[in-house]
């Protein structure tokens, strides 16, 4: 048995932590998943550092902020100008770390990050979704290797079967990484397999909490309010079929690894780019569905399994506060890849948690998204939106569903204000000026409200610095 174990990544997008039954949704049918968490760890407060696609994927792949790598919002990639563009061009990414350490390194699914349309730095093999990722049944020009490949049919199964093609050619002398990237529960909310969606047929969606919605907040074209409760049924239906679908083709690569006698030596770890709301606080998406833009918890927290046997204790329950950051640190430590010591990193290797539950671990953590950025403590929620405002302030104990901002409240002036320089001096640390948040342009702001909501802005879903 190799000393460096294979890696398999399925990193999905849009999966909220809250839709998966092994963090207590009762409903959601994901048994795969479950056994996942039941067979080795799960992290219960695992956290994006940025609420939406293209950055989130960076913080993981390079295990640096978004103002250390220069990506604040997602990649516009229909754009031609955005596609050619290396994004991570400066930076050091994971598969490249992994391909010095001596691993083989596949991609099959999303990449996100600009080139997608050709196989990224780092990979040996890529089956890849160029351009606008579309929706989840049509006919789509994939590439495999660089090359195009039109193909008709089920995304997910697509980035399956290509994905068990690469276990199949992978060499047998050399551990490998393998990069899944599902994008079914991305919206839009529809085109799941009818045998998936019929479980929920008699669902109640007990676990999607009824919030009337706001104007400044961006719905899918759907409300949130309890009398649009059926007429939401079939969305809610479709989204937790996505998450069986997903399950199901984990599922297929799961069984591809114990026929081939690999599974024993495979750490499999399932995460999602970001979280994702269905109504939640009266929204539908993620961190760029609000004006202002948000940091509430169902756009960060994600769900994060682990499995690794002999390794991982089954049943493994960690409710320390993790990132991508720091799933980022341990990938690299696992696999023996050596960080460029003149960079500044700011995740930390999670191992010691696996093995001992009270384990000295620092639960603070820090988010961005453009111009806005977040530090989170157990016990309080603190948003700067610069250059003024509007901030947020929660108490994450007394009101864990972020009711109530207490940012402009005289008596909580002080807690503020220590929060705020703790932000400032953490981005000190890991910021690159050039590449800073607080330097973008033609991000939606707080004040573009009324402008958004009449619809008389021009969303392009790109960051300029």
């Amino acid at each position: 048995m190799n000393s460096q174990p294979n890696i398999l990544l399925f990193l999905t997008d849009d999966h909220g932590a809250w839709a998966l039954s092994a963090n207590g949704n009762s409903e959601v049918q994901s048994p795969v998943l479950d056994s996942l968490a039941k067979g080795g760890a799960n992290f219960r407060n695992a956290f994006t550092p940025c609420p939406v696609c293209s950055p989130a994927r960076a913080c993981l792949l390079t295990g640096r902020t978004p103002s250390q790598v220069g990506i604040h919002d997602w990649l516009f990639e229909s754009d031609g100008d955005i596609a050619e563009r290396d994004w991570l061009r400066d930076e050091i990414t994971l598969p490249e770390l992994l391909s010095a350490a001596g691993y083989h390194c596949g991609l099959s699914g999303k990449w996100h990050l600009g080139r997608s349309h050709y196989t990224p730095r780092g990979f040996d093999w890529c089956f890849g979704l160029p351009g606008g990722q579309g929706d989840h049944r049509s006919a789509f020009v994939y590439h495999l290797n660089g090359q195009a490949l039109p193909k008709r049919g089920n995304k997910t199964q697509l980035i399956t079967d290509y994905a068990l093609q690469f276990l199949d050619e992978a060499p047998p002398d050399k551990p490998f990484f393998l990069n899944v990237g599902y994008i079914t529960t991305h919206s839009p909310y529809a085109q799941q397999e009818a045998d998936l969606v019929a479980l929920y047929d008699d669902a109640i969606f007990a676990d999607i909490p009824l919030y009337k919605p706001h104007p400044w907040h961006k719905n899918e074209g759907l409300a949130g309010g309890e009398h649009e409760r059926e007429k939401l049924r079939p969305y809610y239906a479709n989204y937790y079929a996505a998450v069986g679908e997903i399950d199901r083709n984990v599922g297929q690569i799961l069984e591809k690894l114990r026929e081939n006698g690999q599974l024993e030596n495979t750490l499999v770890i399932y995460v999602s780019d970001h979280g994702c709301a269905l109504g939640h606080h009266g929204f539908w998406g993620k961190g760029n569905s609000t004006r202002p833009l948000n940091m509430h918890e169902t756009s960060l927290r994600v769900p994060l399994l682990m499995s690794w046997p002999e390794k991982i204790a089954p049943q493994t329950t960690i409710e320390h506060c993790v990132d991508h950051y720091d799933t980022f640190q341990f990938i690299c430590a696992v696999a023996g890849a050596d960080l460029p010591y003149h960079r500044a990193y700011p995740g930390a290797n999670f191992a010691s948690l696996l093995t001992n539950s009270r384990a000295a671990w620092d639960d603070v953590l820090f988010g961005e998204y453009g111009d806005l950025r977040m530090m989170r403590t157990p016990h309080y929620k603190f948003v700067r939106r610069y250059p003024s405002g509007p901030d947020d302030l929660f108490d994450l104990v007394a009101d864990p569903q972020e009711r109530r901002n207490l940012a402009e409240l005289p008596a909580y002036a002080e807690t503020r204000a220590a929060l705020l320089q703790r932000l400032e001096e953490w981005y000190a640390d890991y910021e690159e000026p050039s590449k800073s948040g607080l330097r973008v342009k033609n991000l939606p702001r707080h004040n573009d409200w009324e402008a958004w909501r009449d619809g008389k802005r021009e969303e392009i879903g790109l960051q300029v610095y």
